[in-house]
């Protein structure tokens, strides 16, 4: 017959058996558990980059259209889109540059020929109103219209002969070295070597 004690022994060593046989299994639920955190934080994670990702494109591409918008001025004319660069105005299907520096008709010229442009050859009536008004008051600029020799007579740039009175007139003396001037109330007569501010104009796109 067992003592106490050895009965004691026993049923201690059955619960520490027990215990053993339980822990491995309490470590492998932990590990799966532990597995299932991380590959949902992975996921996650994952799921955050890309949003912040698209965040990012979708930020860039609309600076870039407010840019391009700030940029260009754009308007409607008979149906089709007309743009400009950011420093032109738009006026019927053409573009304006206003110069801000004094120099003869030549140079002025030559600087419009550079960004692909002209001084302004003004067609109709609607033209010369939108030139003056966007003048400065007290700074007279150049138009592409000048006399030829021999004849004095005055024609503009592309070569077509300016019609005096049909939209406005040139006043003033005219010689051989003459070019026009146009302010916020008139155009006239001044030497080309001569200096004022210069105007170009191209077609819109």
């Amino acid at each position: 017959m067992k003592t106490f004690k050895e009965m004691e022994n026993e049923d201690g060593y059955m619960t520490l058996k027990i215990k053993n046989r339980f822990e491995p299994r309490k470590k492998s639920k932990d590990f799966a558990l532990y597995l299932q955190c991380y590959c949902l934080m992975l996921v996650l994670g994952c799921i955050g980059i890309l949003i912040f990702m698209m965040a990012v494109i979708g930020l860039n591409f609309w600076n870039r259209e407010m840019d391009f918008l700030q940029k260009a001025n754009i308007t409607s004319l008979a149906g089709n889109n007309y743009v400009c660069p950011s420093d032109w105005l738009l006026n019927q299907g053409k573009c304006y540059r206003f110069s801000t520096f004094s120099k003869t008709w030549n140079e002025s010229q030559r600087d419009c020929l550079k960004l692909q442009a002209h001084l302004p050859v003004i067609q109709n009536s609607k033209e010369l109103k939108f030139i003056q008004k966007s003048l400065k008051s007290g700074q007279p600029s150049w138009l592409g219209l000048c006399i030829t020799s021999p004849g004095k007579q005055w024609v503009w740039i592309n070569e077509h002969l300016f019609v005096e009175q049909e939209i406005f007139s040139v006043i003033g003396p005219i010689d051989n070295m003459s070019c026009a001037v146009i302010t916020r109330n008139q155009v006239y007569s001044e030497d080309c070597d001569s200096k004022f501010n210069g105007i170009c104009e191209r077609d819109a796109v």
